[in-house]
């Protein structure tokens, strides 16, 4: 046990080359980087050189959750997973963050994290319990679905073990393949790649550990504080499918603010029905069936057990049948049923050729730009139309609506999906009350106040306008990335909005409060923010570094700034607040070209980054304590120069 609250004092490393097992102290990395995001990102940058790729034995996985994790009421237990992706070109830098309960267990089996290396001689997973690691051969398993071999090991092991596992997609390495835990939990970012070239299937963990928090009493209060805030709050979300077969299906600590459910179909079987996955194939089934009913279950569940990213899916459903429709792919030519798409049968053909790198599969596997390319121009056009990015996944929450999540995507290489549903989840209720919905409160003057708390102006709350957007995205990165350390869930916090207050207006010190009562760290919203800062300031770092660069990589899929935005998901009018507060729409909206270049310029001046470059100076990076940093990114000419008064 650790002599630090909130934390086991051990993470755990396995190096399945040399079959060898042995632990890192957390306390090099928690006291300037916290956990989960931070943590994850620091022994990354300690471990992974820029000339190892993705699918290399010496990139790591990397397993990470933070001293929140093990606590009840505080939504706390989320995991990070980061590693290289085989996802882009170059390989870069991605993370993905998860939920239900392995986390936690981790934490409970003694250790606060896994660092996994290495490629073993044959298929492989490990247990962990009550720090203990055993490597055990997993060559029966090999070839089976991430859904099935959770209830494989489970049967085994026992039902109270939580399993992280990759399908045959991740065993595949298709750069789209995730990893899937219990409570069906997900992970993009194209590491279920990284997971599957390692030859690692699975890893299940058991513990009977107990955290304890630096001064109960006052985390408990808080914990009670947070329920009362989260009463009532509004929810633009729901669960798919009929009512009587949904329920909900919270993670381990829960606050009780989330929108995560299991479907139970009719034939028995049961998994998540929540957010985009559950709608991956609505739209082809519909097109497809008279009567869709269940399709969407099944689709969601074939994407999971094959363990491939359903935004990804998404993207290549819509690409396969424009390129079909124009005469570019035939079955024939595939080996794919697409005159059936929209049918189980057509999806199952699809993810089955992907997963097992048969045919056009292979092409597939290898990320939809790459088969674009390869396909021809008009094909490579239809991404560019279709809003797809490098990663393969359609872009989400647009800049085209928002503008501020323009420079959150700009700025890294996969979605950072935590950030932008800051602006998101706080948008979206006030669609509600600008639309006229009985007893929505979240108004125009309510979102400007949120705003000017926790953006820096009520401006940030225009986005009719550019102004603001700068010091808004540098103060959701802070939080967020301070956020994903502690690791807390973004649909709970920040808590922005509060149904039942005078003022509806949230209270941005809650983290630290709630940082502060788990270790005896007593810390200030400022300084916590100063932790987001040194983390974002790392991650700039191993960007920088990888793709050799700065400025030139901070950019938008084209469609941003030439196709007229048509339609948002939960908001097809395009709704948002515009100049003080006015309900406006940004329907054929597009991101001004110049306008998002002088908001990058004035991002790189807040953060203290060379406005021609987006290079760091070695100065900042001292202060910050990333001193070791700058004297690795210096012979390779990726700091900005000095400044000349």
């Amino acid at each position: 046990m650790s002599s630090v609250p909130g934390y086991m004092g051990k993470i755990a490393r396995v190096d399945l080359s040399a079959r060898d097992v042995s632990c890192l102290p957390t306390e090099e990395y928690s006291h300037d980087f916290i956990g989960g995001q931070g943590m994850a990102a620091r022994i990354y940058w300690d471990e992974v050189p820029p000339e190892v790729g993705a699918l290399d034995p010496d990139n790591r996985l990397v397993f990470a959750t933070g001293p929140c994790a093990g606590f009840p009421g505080l939504a706390g237990g989320r995991w990070v997973v980061v590693g290289k992706s085989p996802a882009t070109t170059p390989n870069l830098f991605a993370h993905c963050n998860l939920g239900g309960a392995w986390g936690t267990e981790l934490k409970a089996a003694g250790f606060d994290g896994l660092v996994v290396q290495g490629r073993a001689e044959k298929p492989v997973y490990l247990i962990i319990q009550d720090g203990q690691i055993e490597i055990r051969d997993a060559s029966g398993l090999w070839g089976t679905g991430s859904v099935e071999v959770r209830g494989i090991l489970k049967g085994e092991l026992g039902a109270e073990f939580k399993v992280v596992a990759v399908g045959p997609g991740g065993e595949g390495m298709a750069v789209m393949a995730t990893l899937q835990a219990d409570n069906d939990a997900s992970g993009s970012g194209g590491l279920g790649a990284v997971m599957g070239s390692k030859k690692l299937k699975a890893v299940a963990v058991k513990g009977s550990g107990i955290v304890r928090a630096a001064h109960p009493q006052r985390l408990a209060a808080l914990c009670e504080h947070v329920a009362e805030l989260q009463k009532d709050a509004p929810s633009v979300f729901s669960a798919r499918g009929e009512a009587s077969r949904i329920r909900r299906d919270p993670c381990a600590g829960c606050t009780d603010a989330c929108l995560r459910y299991v479907y139970e179909a009719r034939d028995g079987r049961k998994g998540k029905s929540i957010c985009q996955s559950s709608g991956v194939y609505v739209q082809w089934a519909q097109r497809y069936y008279q009567d869709s009913g269940e399709v969407f279950f099944y689709a969601n569940r074939l994407c999971d057990d094959y363990g491939l990213n359903t935004k990804a899916v998404a993207a290549m459903l819509t690409w396969l049948d424009r390129c079909h429709k124009e005469g570019l792919l035939t079955e024939k030519g595939t080996g794919l049923p697409l005159s059936k798409t929209g049918s189980l049968e057509f999806l199952e053909a699809l993810l089955r050729s992907i997963a097992r790198r048969e045919g056009f599969g292979d092409m597939l596997a290898q990320g939809l730009p790459q088969a674009a390319r390869t396909v021809g121009s008009q094909a490579e056009q239809f991404l560019v139309e279709d809003d797809v990015a490098p990663g393969g996944e359609k872009l989400g929450y647009v800049p085209r609506a928002f503008i501020t999540t323009g420079l959150l995507h700009a700025l890294d290489p996969r979605q950072p999906i935590q950030q932008l549903h800051q602006v998101s989840k706080l948008v979206m209720p006030w669609v509600l009350w600008a639309e006229g919905k009985p007893g929505a409160n979240l108004t125009s003057d309510v979102i400007r106040a949120v705003a000017k708390r926790f953006w820096g102006s009520e401006t940030a709350a225009d986005f009719s306008t550019y102004e603001g957007k700068a010091l808004a995205a540098k103060m959701i990165q802070e939080h967020e990335l301070a956020k994903d350390s502690l690791i807390l869930c973004d649909m709970t916090w920040p808590i922005l909005y509060v149904e039942h207050s005078p003022d509806h207006v949230g209270e941005p010190s809650l983290e630290s409060q709630v940082f502060s009562a788990v270790t005896g760290v007593e810390t200030t919203r400022e300084q916590l923010d100063g932790v987001g800062e040194r983390i974002c300031n790392l991650q700039r770092a191993i960007l920088v570094r990888e793709r050799g660069f700065g400025k030139e990589g901070d950019t938008l899929p084209e469609a941003s700034f030439t196709v007229p935005l048509e339609t948002e998901r939960e908001n097809p009018r395009c709704l948002v607040p515009g100049k003080d507060g006015a309900i406006t729409s940004r329907k054929g909206a597009v991101v001004d070209r110049d306008e998002f270049q002088r908001l990058l310029t004035e991002y790189y001046q807040l953060r203290g980054w060379d406005p021609e470059t987006g290079l760091q100076p070695p100065a900042l990076l001292e202060k910050l304590r990333l001193g070791d940093v700058a004297r690795d990114l210096a012979p390779r000419g990726l700091l900005s120069p000095p400044s000349v008064d």
